[in-house]
């Protein structure tokens, strides 16, 4: 099945909070995730010349603001961010309103997530509705939210989650077989204090 760019949601087997994101693309496949600093992912175009064939190829995917974590499929994970001070769930909302789907040929819906080790937050905004909801995390499960057949905050869309390290989750989401064209992970997992960030590429 192919859902286009993905987040995950979820919580390992021994309860560790994640936020995954995947880039699955068959237009523009050519694309890794790069761990900017301890707090910052960015999905970048192997050929930095494609940055100017699409606006919404580039992006910051994780942003990581004190405990919180905040994941998406384009610029607003950095207005997302900007805005916590609103609220998690406040900060999703209004960044999701104002800068609306994607202006592309698919009118691709922007993606996101909110969460800290309390609580999660997943929103959408697509060219027929908007939608933030805090949602409950298990155990050795995932939610996922993609762009295309899979847009719906909904408890039908949850995946079993392997592994217990950011390393080991990126890995597992990037080759999970069910969604296809596989081109990039990146996850943030909450482990006591701190936060560790991981990258998978498939190439």
């Amino acid at each position: 099945m192919y859902i286009g760019r993905f987040l995950v949601v979820g919580k390992t087997k021994e309860g560790k909070v994640f936020g995954a994101y995947r880039v699955s693309s068959r237009s523009f496949p050519n694309r890794e995730a790069r761990k900017l600093n301890e707090n910052t992912i960015a999905i970048l175009p192997k050929d930095l010349n494609e940055m100017f064939k699409n606006p919404y190829i580039t992006y910051n995917c994780i942003k990581v603001v004190n405990k919180t974590v905040v994941v998406s499929n384009g610029i607003h994970t950095d207005f997302i961010a900007e805005k916590l001070h609103f609220g998690k769930r406040d900060a999703l909302t209004y960044v999701l309103a104002v800068m609306d789907y994607e202006k592309d040929e698919y009118n691709t819906p922007r993606i996101g997530a909110v969460l800290d080790k309390e609580e999660c937050y997943l929103g959408y905004v697509s060219c027929e509705d908007i939608r933030v909801k805090k949602v409950n995390l298990k155990n050795g499960k995932g939610y996922y939210l993609g762009v295309y057949n899979a847009c719906s905050i909904d408890e039908s869309q949850e995946i079993e989650i392997e592994g217990e390290t950011a390393e080991e989750i990126a890995d597992y989401i990037l080759n999970y077989k069910e969604f296809e064209y596989p081109v990039a992970c990146a996850v943030a997992i909450i482990e006591d204090e701190d936060i560790s960030l991981a990258i998978k590429n498939k190439n």
